[in-house]
């Protein structure tokens, strides 16, 4: 017996238990597997649990079966988690496309005089209004980012021609009673999710933010208010403040994997000692009002694949399946640089930050949501456009999650005309000398350009990525035909189905067992070719001898292998009350 095969059978014994039990039910994986984990290694520690003495240092998850639980979630090929072996099958990366026209833009509303300059707070699907919203920050002063903020709302039907309701239900604005505004308690630094508890109906959307104007009133650097809304329009305060306070600009998902809301954002360049560069920053809170310390989780300091003038401006982070995926936005800082010349409460004098630059969009992925890998080369996932264009300066702000319809995948960000200028203040100075003298060269001519820094300057707008539905990333031949193989993994469901793209060719699909032979039943030759003509469809079911019906290989160790002729895999899904024909 050579060494493949003794695994093989280590393999199937170790199964054969439980596989004898199939046609009652799977093995489930755990929601919680990330902190059934944690608690495991706790406990162990702690003298809870006894040791493992055979896998001491290492810990697995309480599976009868010895092997990658994969349940339902979907499986995509932007990192190796799911994939063993490539042959003739290259990855891909599929950047995605910009709308046409932007999703929101000014349109000469009462409220938007002073300054149309919207951050995107979040957009999603409202399943129980039945239409798609987007919630964005608008200041009333003017200042983008600090004092006056309003949050207004635009809805859509599709996710990409939005309106801006008007609506009674929204804050009335001078003598204009039908608004869109939907909360003007100064809501600054904010972030939106939808409640993933939803046994309150009251508590539908919760919304996070520092109400600047009040914070500098009390003399506080910052405050952290949080409000819950049933509809997405009528907001009422539950939290006024608390110590452990959620801070700037950030994104927050519920993960169940872990039982927390996690709030990805700019881990301040100001607001702590050390480096002073933009980072990205998480926390996590049980309750959306007190959140953890932010730890720093991504940071161009230890990237070396790019350049030192990066910093990580922001970033949005949705899971697919188990996979973090953070669209990060990428300062391009210019060499010029803030100097402190006075204390703020004894601290920050002779400290030194850079506050000039352009952003556009890195991808990063994650196993964990804490350590990122940058999924593409040293080049942006998503530039800037040219001089003159929407998002010249600014693509950023992306939304976490996103939107799906008609196949589509679609992601707001802000964009913005301009870059950001830095401003000199009385307790600053612009260092180098020859710098600043080149920056007020700059400033100037980009004035006369309408691309400075003044009021008048480009019109901000919030644009769209478009992409498909989970096309992250693609496998395809390298020529004309290859094949992929996937680790091994057990699984739930009934039915499998692939994401593909194949007007031109077909895909094909055999499971295999630990002998890389193919379980009876499940081989290539009895997979029925999936192509698609017209090449509309996104999710395929995959059937052999005519039958979608996988229940026979529950609870066995399972490893896919994909047929690509002149196709594109996206990724794979088993799921519950498919098709058992």
């Amino acid at each position: 017996m050579n060494r493949r095969e003794w695994l093989g059978s280590l393999a199937v014994g170790a199964a054969a238990g439980a596989a004898s039990a199939q046609a009652e039910a799977p093995e489930k994986k755990s929601a919680t597997e990330a902190l059934d984990l944690e608690r495991k290694i706790a406990d162990t520690l702690t003298g809870k649990r006894p040791y493992e003495p055979l896998a001491y240092p290492y810990f697995s998850p309480d599976y009868s079966l010895p092997f990658t639980h994969i349940g339902t979630e979907k499986q995509i090929f932007l990192d190796n988690f799911m994939l063993e072996h490539l042959e003739g099958v290259e990855r891909v990366l599929t950047p995605p496309e910009k709308t046409p026209r932007p999703l929101v833009e000014e349109t000469g509303l009462a409220w938007e005089s002073a300054a149309f300059n919207p951050i995107v707070v979040a957009a999603m699907k409202d399943s129980a209004a039945g239409n798609f919203k987007l919630w964005y920050t608008l200041s009333l002063s003017g200042d983008p980012y600090g004092t006056g903020q309003v949050l207004c709302i635009a809805e859509s039907n599709n996710a990409i021609h939005w309106t801006k309701t008007m609506s009674p239900k929204g804050s009335a604005f001078r003598d204009i009673k039908a608004t869109n505004i939907v909360h003007t308690d100064d809501v600054s630094g904010a972030g939106l999710a939808l409640n993933h508890d939803q046994r309150d109906p009251d508590r539908r959307f919760l919304l996070i933010y520092a109400p600047t104007i009040e914070a500098r009133k009390k003399g506080a650097r910052t405050l952290s208010r949080v409000a819950a809304s049933a509809d997405g329009w009528k907001w009422n305060v539950i939290s006024p403040d608390a110590d452990q306070r959620h801070q700037h600009e950030s994104r927050i998902i519920w993960d169940e994997s872990i039982r927390q809301w996690v709030s990805y954002g700019q881990h301040s360049h100001h607001w702590h000692h050390g480096p002073r560069v933009r980072q990205v920053g998480r926390q996590t809170s049980p309750d959306f009002i007190h959140w953890s310390p932010k730890e720093v989780v991504l940071s161009a300091d230890w990237d070396p694949t790019i350049g030192p003038d990066r910093e990580f401006h922001e970033a949005s982070v949705r899971k697919v399946g188990g996979l973090y995926i953070a669209i990060v936005g990428v300062a391009h800082t210019e060499p010029i640089w803030n100097s402190r010349t006075k204390t703020l409460r004894g601290m920050y004098e002779g400290t030194v930050w850079r506050d000039q630059f352009q952003v556009n969009m890195a991808l990063y992925v994650s196993r964990d949501g804490r350590r990122f890998t940058r999924a593409h080369g040293p080049g942006p996932w998503v530039d800037n456009g040219p001089y003159g264009s929407q998002d010249y300066g600014y693509s950023c702000y992306s939304c976490a999650d996103g939107m799906v319809h008609d196949g589509k995948l679609i992601i707001p960000y802000s964009a913005i005309p301009v870059k950001q200028w830095t401003l000199p203040r009385e307790d600053w100075k612009l260092v180098p000398a020859a710098a600043r003298e080149k920056y007020e060269r700059d400033v100037a001519d980009a004035n006369a350009r309408g691309m400075g820094r003044d009021k008048k300057r480009g019109k901000r707008a919030i644009g769209g990525l478009l992409m498909r539905e989970d096309g992250w990333a693609m496998l395809r031949p390298v020529r004309e035909e290859g094949h992929a193989l996937t680790k091994q993994f057990v699984f739930e469901g009934d039915a499998l189905r692939i994401n593909a793209e194949c007007g031109t060719g077909n895909v094909r699909v055999e499971a295999l067992n630990p002998s890389f032979e193919p379980y009876p039943g499940f081989s290539a030759a009895e997979c029925a070719a999936i192509h698609d003509p017209g090449g509309k469809t996104i999710w395929h079911t995959v059937r052999w001898n005519g039958k979608a019906d996988v229940r026979a290989l529950w609870n066995k160790p399972v490893i896919l292998r994909f047929y690509l002729r002149e196709s594109a895999l996206y990724g794979f899904q088993f799921v519950s009350g498919g098709e058992k024909g």
